[in-house]
């Protein structure tokens, strides 16, 4: 530190670095939009939205330790690679109205089926 003599490397950790391993995969680069608010699993907690790890076969609004709206607690929805799908599809607002998810679309078909191929990979418990 004194000389400003170079030391070697430094190793930054930050949120994107978790898709270093997917380099290629377009399902991550699709996630990437998600990545400041969700995690892949169970270690990561929690940030803005709910954890994903193990979200495939889960009823919404059903992870303890998250505050979910009132809206998606009364809601009738597991989430599925369908239903996951269709939440990108036509958007938070309309088909989980009242959620603190950002709006957030995917309007290509073949970008959702990537990105629910990554989430099937990643969140499996």
């Amino acid at each position: 530190m004194t000389t400003g003599e170079h030391l070697g490397e430094v190793a930054m950790r930050g949120p994107d670095n978790i898709l270093a391993a997917f380099e290629g995969d377009r399902g991550a680069e699709v996630y990437r939009a998600c990545v400041a608010c969700h995690t892949l699993s169970p270690d990561e907690g929690n940030r803005a939205g709910p954890t994903l790890h193990g979200v495939f076969g889960r009823r919404i609004a059903t992870l303890p330790g998250y505050q979910f709206s009132d809206a998606l607690k009364k809601m009738d929805i597991v989430w599925t690679p369908e239903t996951v799908s269709k939440l990108f599809e036509v958007g938070p607002m309309i088909y989980t109205p009242g959620t603190k998810m950002p709006e957030q679309k995917v309007t290509s078909e073949e970008d959702r089926k990537a990105l629910i191929e990554f989430l099937l990979k990643t969140t499996k418990k």
